[in-house]
């Protein structure tokens, strides 16, 4: 049994179906719509071929949500019954993926979640996966925040996405609703969701990373707008991390160095903001070398209320698709969060 969902896009080829990319596939993409069930195309159906989504058990809608700056790729995966009858989702996930990542790599988790009775949102980045904007870059993150009350307002209404609704990020998704939970408290607001599940959150990268130094970015960025990415040992799954350099066609070659900027900005200014008692759990792999995992855990003691540390001691940082034996930490935290209690209110 492989540790991946994921095919080989060779197999497309030889079933005469289309491989995915970010030039044609968002194309043949239509208006997101709740309303009716969806018939995908050629061209969707070997997306969800790819990346395992069609062996799912579940109600599954695709499509557009356009707003100002953006024409964003959104998935609704609603659960089902054996028999085939839908059934009540028991709430709603709205789940976020990290920086060079779309919400495809993403499967296993979609998977988990819609087996706890839960309903999933997922949608790609700005400059990932099948939404546009230049290739893995942002210009300021608070484009991450328009974003997530464009789809909000998109989908706030659905008989699909019931109550309550909770968010899992992983790495700049955890980074994004962090953000979100801080303006909200600030503003004596409830969040769109009433906790939070945080993967590898990102606050500060890794000090080994070279684009830790900011006077060196100011400089690079002078001379270059993207500069070649290095695909790294994420973590210890050997198939997966095949795929992700090998075989993934949706995969970003490139990192912006506006990302980079934009990042280093947020940063200075996720320290200004004020501490809120919102309950985020966080799992975090005590091997991971993409963030600076020690300071973003104090960080998070400092600004919510930490309500579950989960620490896996061999993870890396994608623990999304690490290697069974090391995520199953992770797989039995998942339902633990699901089906946990809290006040939404709090103020």
């Amino acid at each position: 049994m492989p540790n991946i969902p994921f095919l080989n896009p060779s197999v497309l080829k030889q079933l005469d179906l289309p491989v995915p990319s970010r030039d044609t596939t968002p194309q043949v993409l239509e208006p997101l719509n709740l309303n009716r069930p969806y018939a995908p195309t050629v061209d969707i159906q070997a997306y969800r071929q790819l990346y395992g989504f069609d062996s799912l058990e579940c109600e599954h809608w695709q499509g557009y949500v356009q707003m100002p700056l953006f024409k964003l790729h959104v998935q609704v995966f609603q659960p089902k019954l054996e028999a085939g009858k839908l059934e009540k989702s028991k709430g709603t996930v709205f789940l976020l993926h990290g920086y060079l990542e779309h919400s495809g790599i993403y499967q296993p988790i979609v998977k988990e979640i819609l087996e706890q009775g839960f309903s999933v949102l997922t949608y790609d980045l700005p400059g990932h996966g099948l939404s546009n904007g230049s290739p893995a870059s942002i210009q300021n993150f608070d484009h991450y925040q328009q974003v997530l009350h464009a789809i909000y307002q998109y989908v706030r209404n659905a008989d699909q996405l019931p109550k309550p609704w909770l968010g899992v990020g992983q790495s700049t998704g955890g980074a994004i609703w962090m953000h979100h939970l801080l303006e909200f408290a600030e503003r004596r607001e409830n969040p769109f969701v009433e906790r939070v599940l945080l993967l590898s959150p990102l606050i500060r990268p890794a000090k080994s990373a070279w684009w830790h130094n900011s006077v060196g970015l100011g400089i690079i960025r002078r001379i270059k707008r993207e500069v070649p990415r290095h695909f790294r040992r994420n973590n210890h799954n050997p198939e997966f991390l095949r795929f992700v350099r090998l075989k993934d066609p949706l995969q970003p070659r490139m990192m912006g160095m506006d990302w980079i900027l934009a990042m280093s900005k947020w940063m200075l200014e996720m320290e200004q903001r004020p501490a809120c008692r919102i309950p985020v759990w966080l799992a975090q792999g005590a091997q991971d070398q993409t963030v600076d995992w020690r300071y973003n855990i104090e960080f998070i003691r400092r600004k919510f209320r930490l309500q579950t540390l989960l620490m896996l001691e061999e993870g890396s940082h994608q623990l999304i698709n690490e290697r069974p034996d090391i995520r199953a930490a992770l797989t039995g935290l998942i339902p633990a969060f699901l089906h946990a209690s809290n006040s939404k209110t709090y103020y």
